[in-house]
């Protein structure tokens, strides 16, 4: 019978193997072990996060056999993030020949796109409208998913329907109803809303999964400066560098599989054991910004300097005008 280990305590309990790894910080590396049904590491602790994450024995080369609970989640991983046999961006591993290559060039491509941005053009207003407080949540996911579209196609518009496919492909990344997923695919509904917005981005699948996911950590960014702006005080005292980071967020989690058997800051692991990085925990604080875009490992994200440009972009805008409205609204001395 496999038993409960905890390293740190030293106690033992039929049931499931956890074994909770030597502690760096505050956080510490648990796995959860049962022979044939689940072999899950959850990492929460940003040191280690950034060790597995530039370790060649982790990877996205994901190998859907082994433990039940593991298999069904790579599927449900590789099943979201397909379409029509090919795979998004963001699970392509560190070994494909050509996803270094796209990256590269997204990268640069971008970056030229953070300096039109970064310095609050017309064209960002309507965002920095939302911001200052005019509009529903709609507009704002509307306003982004339009903005990031057109970093594909100068065209794009975003519509209602683009905007509930990406809904419906974000929740079924974390929801845990077997039902509606099951519903969804038979009725094959998650299946056209990707085709919907493959359609859109000229069959670009970086741009799909920026439509979906991209838009939602920067709508929730928008969010945060939305309260930002509303409170004078710290409006007029926060630099727009501080700003910019008080709106960065990174996605919940991000998942490796191991290569090979081994070990890794005092945890064992097997060959297509499962590591679930938590990044939203583990980015925030000053020191850990960089877990956010993991602009330290070949996995980063080449939309990095254009998410903080728009950020950037959209605050000059807002405290500009905020700063203008205030001037103008103070009692005048003259012929008083």
């Amino acid at each position: 019978m496999s038993k409960e280990i905890d390293q740190e305590n030293g106690t033992k309990q039929p049931g499931f193997a956890t074994i909770s790894a030597r502690k760096i910080s505050d956080h510490s590396m648990k796995r959860t072990y049962f022979p044939g049904i689940t072999d899950i590491v959850v990492v929460t602790d940003p040191a280690e996060i950034r060790t597995i994450s530039n370790d060649s024995r982790f990877d996205r080369d994901f190998i859907a056999r082994g433990p039940v609970r593991n298999v069904q989640l790579l599927r449900k991983i590789l099943r979201i993030f397909s379409l029509n046999g090919r795979l998004f961006s963001i699970i392509l591993p560190r070994t494909n020949p050509s996803r270094a290559a796209a990256q590269e060039e997204l990268w640069s491509r971008l970056n030229v796109k953070a300096d039109e941005v970064k310095h609050g053009p017309a064209e960002l207003e309507p965002l920095a409208e939302w911001v200052r407080g005019i509009g529903t949540e709609k507009k704002v996911d509307l306003l982004v998913q339009q903005s990031i579209g057109r970093l594909f196609v100068e065209t794009f518009t975003a519509t209602e329907e683009s905007l509930a496919a990406a809904r419906m492909v974000l929740e079924a990344v974390s929801s845990s109803n077997v039902l509606k997923m099951l519903g969804w695919r038979i009725s094959g509904r998650l299946e056209r809303a990707k085709t919907l917005l493959a359609s859109m981005v000229n069959g670009d699948l970086t741009g799909v999964n920026a439509l979906i996911t991209a838009r939602q950590l920067i709508v929730d960014g928008l969010h945060e400066m939305r309260q930002l702006a509303a409170d004078p005080a710290l409006r007029s005292s926060i630099a727009t560098d501080a700003a910019v980071d008080e709106c960065l967020f990174a996605p919940t989690t991000v998942v490796r599989q191991a290569k090979t058997s081994g070990e890794v800051g005092g945890c064992p692991f097997r060959r297509g054991s499962l590591f679930i990085l938590g990044l939203g925990s583990a980015s925030k604080g000053a020191a850990n910004r960089d877990l956010v875009f993991l602009n330290q490992s070949w996995s980063r994200c080449p939309a990095e300097k254009w998410v903080r440009a728009l950020l950037e972009g959209v605050w000059t805008r807002v405290s500009a005008t905020l700063h203008e409205s205030q001037q103008t609204s103070r009692p005048s001395l003259i012929n008083s």
